[in-house]
């Protein structure tokens, strides 16, 4: 706030977790939320500020990804885009071939990560949308007994539907929403019983398959970075309606 107040920036995007517009912060011996901290201080600044908690999904993304949204400026109120209509992970990467753990193809950054055989074979008996818990027979166990956990986890996302938000873990089955849709095959078992590929993610993220990626970079690294990113065409749309100042 003390660089605001000195430098006359007219227009200022912030984002951040939904949870921001509920947390509160201490400011001497105050308690105050966040939310109003913002306005009270940009307001008299002459600064118009408009929030909301928008969706990825909404703005060119095949990801459902929610974030908090401040457009602040001191020009006139900053609009929120239109929303456009969802892209699916169908649209997004139901052209790439299919791939089972370990295995290669021959485009770039296409390849299945190696995955241990129980996690393999609970996933083939897992349909597409499903988590493996509630498989009859090949549901996750430890030691024989079945274990317990989220129902996000050891599950398939849906094709039909944007994807569900790529987290930092996108890299293990047993994490959110992480294993491929999967095709039926004529056995009754699912295709692709592992994570979404590098490419895949990237995809979902909308970013471009030649996106330039450091050759030191390892794939964790590269899946931590795309989990922790906004996904570009979502800052894109906010700033298409991002006000000038006349003349």
């Amino acid at each position: 706030m003390f660089f605001l107040k000195k430098k006359n920036i007219e227009l200022i995007c912030l984002e951040n977790v939904p949870q921001i517009l509920k947390f509160s912060i201490k400011i001497g011996d105050k308690e105050v939320k966040i939310l109003n901290y913002i306005i009270e201080e940009l307001q008299p600044l002459g600064y118009y500020i408009n929030y909301s908690i928008l969706d990825a999904a909404d703005y060119g993304t095949a990801q459902t990804r929610k974030r908090a949204i401040f457009l602040i400026s001191n020009i006139k109120k900053w609009d929120f885009p239109e929303k456009l209509e969802k892209i699916t992970v169908k649209d997004a990467i139901g052209d790439l071939p299919s791939l089972e753990s370990g295995e290669q193809s021959n485009i770039p950054l296409h390849h299945a990560k190696k995955h241990n055989d129980r996690h393999i074979l609970w996933m083939k008996n897992t349909p597409t949308g499903e988590t493996a818990f509630d498989n009859k027979k090949y549901y996750p166990k430890k030691e024989g007994r079945r274990i317990k956990g989220y129902r996000t986890t050891y599950k398939r996302i849906q094709w039909d539907k944007p994807a569900p938000t790529i987290t930092m873990c996108n890299g293990s089955i047993s994490s959110q929403n992480n294993v491929h849709p999967g095709r039926l095959l004529d056995d009754g078992t699912y295709s692709d019983a592992r994570v979404l590929s590098i490419l895949e993610i990237i995809r979902l993220t909308g970013l471009p398959d030649d996106w330039n990626i450091p050759e030191w970079a390892s794939e964790n690294f590269i899946r931590q970075v795309i989990g922790e990113g906004i996904p570009p065409k979502f800052s894109a749309n906010l700033l298409k309606t991002m006000p000038k100042r006349e003349g």
